[in-house]
């Protein structure tokens, strides 16, 4: 999914940074500061055998002991000894484990837990990024954990961040690796670590409630229904869970036009102005001469040498638009985009502000306001010189292997018709992603796994304590659940929502909406862990 690494996205720190000791090193690549002893050069570990392993305290530098979330409490990284392929038994490349990162965090001000209940475990199923995205930004733990009295685990996908199974991002990237990437795999990997934790720490009787966002929150959901005996709730955010089979993909696209209409709080021609510019745009595609021009007036790095070079192009914009109604968040984010780049609050209101502008029977005034409302999000730095197109069209990094195998969906794939959204007419056949899939991997997606082994709506109805909320502002709501399913699997609603809005920090900016969906979350959260006001009578 597009956070999803589907814009080469970078974990960055929106509401609240990362600080440490003053002798601790520059900060990550994600701007993060780490602990020196994070990288794996000569790190200790304490021997537990086929159960893992985790860093030792003792041997960590002073200094080093972890990290702060600014008013919000204590982090430590640590590492853990899990299994290469937890449904196989032959070691790959001579070994059976790998080392998988996870954060364990408490709250700044820790209360005892309620009604004499056991203290809870709020565990954060990684997705496709590195973790430190989702330590810094899941405000919806941190601000409940400490009245809760709950103990935070942050768990990173394998395969993402510095979770490399084959020790290196290059060495597990490789085609005959990458089979161990499913999330299959990973939720494994989720269940392995928090049966060594509750050991552990002591915490047998601890019960844990998932959590996640986008292809985090599909996971929670699916920890719920696949281990519901380790995991006794699931907050699935955003998680379009029903994105499979017969499920029509261009209503994605649907979605995203909605947010660039007076639904989503902009003019009534703005949806019309963008939709309007993409004839001048591919007309100008046809010619050399018409390429030089849009060329120059996009100020592309390269020379647009031929009409597929125009087609990049557009499907470059779509891209930004897509990623700008995802990140459509109602006070300025960087949660989407590059570190000390923030989106502007609510950003399709400024994409559409700058089609505004243009005047329609202009075609060179409609291709530099569709330049200018991209710019949104490509040049949300300001200081962009010139405008180059990536070299992977699917717009996913590793996470394509993931849609190539499991078919986890990825918008860069999916349809547009050009009347019920407001791009240009677009279709990836069967075969033609096929034959990209046997190309690059060697694979073909299996694109019936996810409802064979979940069931979808029937799936869900036949489990229990999972909350799945959805906003009107996120395109990911089209492949949700948007329907309360039982008394337990309860579908929220947020109107202004964007991309899972209701797991970050609380702002004053936040609608009505979303407050009232977290009080719902916490509630449901309490009855999970037996710490509901009603629970000890």
């Amino acid at each position: 999914i597009s956070e999803f690494m589907g814009m080469g996205f970078k974990a960055v720190a929106a509401l609240l940074a990362l600080s440490v000791a003053s002798n601790v090193g520059p900060p990550g690549a994600l701007g993060v500061p780490l602990n020196p002893w994070a990288g794996k050069s000569g790190r200790h570990t304490e021997g537990l055998g086929k159960e893992g392993r985790v860093a030792a305290a003792a041997s960590r530098p002073k200094g080093g002991g972890g990290i702060r979330v600014r008013g919000a409490g204590h982090c430590e990284v640590a590492w853990f000894e899990q299994e290469v392929d937890h449904f196989g038994w032959e070691p790959v490349n001579g070994s059976t484990t790998w080392e998988h990162r996870y954060f364990l965090c408490e709250p700044k001000d820790t209360k005892k837990p309620a009604n004499g209940a056991p203290r809870p475990i709020f565990f954060y199923c990684g997705n496709e990024a590195n973790v430190e995205l989702y330590v810094n930004n899941t405000g919806l733990m941190w601000e409940n954990a400490g009245d809760m009295g709950a103990l935070m685990v942050f768990a990173e996908h394998r395969y993402y961040g510095e979770s490399w199974p084959f020790g290196t991002e290059a060495a597990s990237s490789k085609r005959d690796h990458l089979r161990f990437l499913t999330h299959e795999q990973a939720l494994a990997d989720y269940a392995h670590l928090i049966n060594y934790l509750k050991e552990r720490l002591s915490l047998k009787d601890s019960p844990v409630v998932a959590f996640g966002g986008s292809y985090g929150g599909m996971l929670a959901a699916w920890f719920r229904q696949k281990y519901p005996h380790i995991v006794v709730g699931a907050i699935a955010a955003s998680a379009p869970v029903l994105a499979f089979g017969a499920w029509d993909d261009s209503s994605y696209w649907a979605a995203v036009s909605r947010d660039f209409s007076p639904a989503g709080g902009c003019s009534a021609s703005c949806q019309d102005t963008i939709r309007s510019a993409w004839t001048p745009l591919f007309s100008r595609g046809s010619t050399p001469a018409g390429r030089a021009e849009l060329t120059q007036v996009f100020n592309m790095c390269s020379p647009l040498s031929t009409a597929t070079d125009v087609d990049h192009l557009a499907q470059m914009i779509a891209m930004a638009l897509d990623t700008i109604a995802m990140g459509n968040f109602p006070y300025p984010s960087s949660y989407i985009s590059d570190p000390g780049a923030p989106l502007p609050a609510w950003p399709v209101r400024e994409v559409c502000s700058r089609m505004d502008a243009a005047s329609v029977s202009d075609e060179l005034s409609l291709l530099a306001a569709l330049r200018d409302g991209s710019a949104v999000f490509y040049n949300a730095s300001k200081s962009l010189r010139c405008l180059e197109i990536p070299k992977d069209q699917s717009y996913a990094g590793i996470w394509d292997y993931q849609f190539c195998t499991q078919a986890l969906p990825q918008e860069s794939y999916f349809g547009r018709t050009g009347d019920k959204d407001m791009f240009y007419p677009f279709k990836k056949s069967k075969g033609d992603v096929d034959k990209h899939c046997l190309h690059k991997y060697g694979v073909v997606p299996s694109r019936g796994w996810i409802e064979e082994s979940y069931g979808g709506i029937d799936g869900l109805m036949l489990s229990s304590n999972i909350v799945l909320s959805n906003g009107g502002m996120d395109p990911w709501s089209s492949g949700g659940v948007n329907m309360t399913l039982s008394d337990s699997v309860i579908s929220l609603w947020i109107p202004e929502g964007a991309h899972h809005l209701d797991l970050f920090f609380s702002r004053d900016e936040d609608p009505a909406s979303v407050k009232e969906v977290r009080k719902q979350e916490v509630e449901a959260i309490r009855r999970w862990v037996g710490q509901a006001p009603d629970a000890g009578a």
